[in-house]
């Protein structure tokens, strides 16, 4: 058996601008006419950092819903926690967007201040939404990224729950779908990931996996698009 990450729910980690723009391979749209979703965004600070930007963009998450507060504690909690299991697990994860643990937990502490501050006084941006449902109307946004989500929680999250999930994006998106990562927290490709791109495809979508200039968990260099 190999190492697992043991997480015993999903944690709120933040991650920057920078980062959602490798992942997503970002510098292919032309952002100023996107309406984008952050889908299950948690204390990333995407929505924040872009929105300065003058772009548009719109975060979901279920944890809307509480106070600031509430989630500072919790994200500084989880924080800790994932950090402090860090220092077994680093030969299952690539040091180059990151030099070394220290670097990577200042930018996930970075991520979440930037959030909390931004929701702080700006709570319009973010929309209390617990997957696979949504308030939103039909091809709301024009991308809708979805970040260390699905996939990633296989062993949490059912098959039904991806797949419902999947379908909702698409229905309140009116051109693509990115998902990133593939992997799951046991450092493996998701099994999800190749059966949920087949059954879209048997029903008529075109579904891409695409490398992206971004890897710290191993093998997670990949992002499906969906195209609507």
């Amino acid at each position: 058996m190999g190492k697992k990450f043991d997480l015993k729910e999903i944690v709120l980690i933040g991650r920057t601008y920078d980062e959602y723009a490798h992942m997503f391979g970002l510098n292919d749209l032309d952002l100023k006419s996107e309406k984008l979703l952050d889908a299950a965004s948690g204390v990333s600070s995407f929505c924040a950092e872009a929105n300065a930007m003058g772009y548009d963009v719109t975060a979901s998450d279920r944890i809307y819903g509480y106070p600031p507060e509430a989630i500072r504690e919790k994200c500084a909690a989880d924080l800790e926690m994932v950090m402090g299991k860090m220092p077994g697990l680093l030969d299952q994860y690539r040091w180059t967007y990151f030099q070394d643990v220290e670097a990577l937990k200042r930018q996930r502490e970075r991520a979440y201040r930037a959030f909390i501050g931004d929701y702080t006084v700006r709570r319009e941006r973010y929309v209390d939404t617990a997957y696979p449902a949504s308030a939103f109307a039909d091809g709301q946004f024009t991308v809708s990224l979805a970040s260390h989500f699905l996939f990633l929680y296989d062993e949490h999250l059912s098959y039904d729950f991806h797949r419902e999930t999947v379908r909702e994006l698409m229905r309140i998106t009116a051109r693509q779908v990115r998902i990133f990562p593939l992997v799951n927290l046991r450092y493996q490709r998701s099994l999800f990931a190749d059966r949920l791109a087949g059954e879209l495809m048997r029903a008529g979508h075109e579904v891409e996996i695409r490398r992206v200039n971004y890897e710290f968990l191993q093998g997670g260099n990949e992002m499906m698009v969906i195209y609507i």
